[in-house]
């Protein structure tokens, strides 16, 4: 009999406590997801980086790390297909710790790119775990509630990045410098894995996972198996949206709250920590707001239409929201708020589609390379947001990153109508 909670039905061997576990896991995976476009602008600042170097810079940082999930997204989720999500999760989580508590630690360029290195190699490991377990626990027949209820939680743990970007500003307000406020918010951060680590230590199915662990198949078989998988119209169009998806999280990630904090210190005079704090975490939190909604909305209409229309439905309004900030001179003005909220609606809508979609067509035994060649998608699309959007900010304006993305998520809107 299949055990129904929360309205998802879940597969064979999977209770309650797991799905409250993953659940957990995943609203600690997905603060990380944005605490460092949150926290690094004022990290730059304090570090003395000169402002016409700061875009560049956080482009080529974010890329540097899209590179490696790349790279090691694929072989993850093989893995993990082997030796089961437990122990790679866990992994993933306690690297993205350290590389969080260690990085306001750089005194130089170079150790602040190792230390980016190790967030990087765990995020691959987390962020990958993130999508699959989802996958592994529910049926098909509600998937895309599972995955809106999913969104919702990675949601919610976006409002631990704008949280965690007010704590400099708290902590210079009790005496302690720049610095010192900078490296106690990281530490702060770096916790939030190793409380993750043990949740999923003790609360994820031990079994649920293991599917390719006795075949005796190398990794390189099972990435070859999970890239033919492509040549399903269904999947290659997950893909697609994988990309975009990622993309335009990336893209809102790194280079709104950069837009702000510039705008804040060259126009209005404010301090790092003070335009974080005035203009940076209200913006970012109305578009934390209306994913909210979106990703409840999205997950119900998952569930009612084909998952190739619903990411129809998600990459028009994405192109329409994207396109629109071209319209945007003053990012502080009112109306920009009401924007922002229905660029959530439009980011957590192609987020959740996207990964129902791969869920669906994804078979169980290939799934943990499926879905990490899904997330080699993303990952792309991430590189081409942050390493092309931090060159467009720099040279043609803060809204052209969003712009590129605008014209991508119509591709894709394109490619569904004629996939369907």
């Amino acid at each position: 009999m299949v055990t129904r909670f929360l309205g998802i039905d879940l597969s064979d061997g999977v209770k309650r406590h797991h799905l409250i576990a993953y659940f957990f896991a995943a609203f600690i995976s997905s603060s990380y997801a944005g605490a460092l476009a949150m926290l690094q602008p004022g990290l730059l600042q304090v570090m003395g980086i000169e402002r016409s170097a700061q875009a560049m810079l956080t482009g080529n940082l974010s890329a540097l790390q899209e590179i490696i999930l790349i790279l090691f997204f694929g072989p993850v989720g093989a893995l993990a297909d082997r030796y089961g999500r437990k122990p790679v999760y866990i992994f993933g989580l306690l690297m993205t710790s350290l590389g969080f508590s260690l990085y306001p630690h750089a005194n130089s360029m170079t150790t602040l790119i190792a230390y980016r290195v190790i967030v990087a190699f765990g995020s691959a490991a987390m962020i990958g775990m993130m999508v699959t377990v989802i996958a592994d626990y529910t049926c098909d027949s509600t998937r895309g509630k599972a995955n809106g209820l999913q969104a919702l939680i990675a949601t919610l743990g976006a409002f631990l990045p704008p949280a965690l970007g007010a704590l400099p500003q708290v902590f210079a307000n009790q005496g302690y410098d720049q610095l010192a406020a900078q490296q106690m918010t990281f530490g702060i951060a770096g916790s939030l894995g190793v409380i993750g680590a043990l949740v999923v230590l003790v609360g994820l199915a031990p079994h649920v996972g293991k599917v390719s662990h006795e075949t005796g198949e190398s990794i390189t078989t099972m990435l070859r198996e999970g890239c033919k998988a492509s040549r399903d119209p269904g999947i290659a169009l997950s893909y697609g949206a994988a990309f975009i998806s990622r993309g335009d999280l990336a893209v809102t990630g790194a280079f709104l709250s950069l837009w702000l904090v510039q705008y804040g210190t060259g126009n209005l005079g404010l301090q790092p920590s003070e335009a974080m704090f005035q203009l940076a975490v209200p913006r970012v939190m109305a578009v934390v707001s209306g994913a909210l909604v979106g990703a409840l909305v999205m997950g119900y209409i998952n569930d009612k239409v084909s998952r190739i229309t619903a990411v129809s439905i998600a990459s028009g309004l994405a192109a329409a929201v994207y396109l629109s900030i071209f319209l945007v001179e003053d990012p502080t003005a009112p109306w920009v708020l009401g924007l922002l909220a229905i660029m959530g609606v439009a980011e957590i809508s192609a987020f959740v589609s996207s990964q129902a979609l791969v869920g669906e067509r994804a078979a169980a035994n290939r799934r943990g390379a499926i879905i990490g060649l899904f997330g080699v998608a993303g990952a792309i699309g991430i590189l081409v947001g942050t390493a092309g959007g931090g060159w467009l900010f720099a040279n043609f304006g803060p809204s052209t990153p969003f712009v590129l993305f605008g014209c991508l998520n119509a591709v894709v809107f394109f490619w569904s109508l004629r996939v369907r």
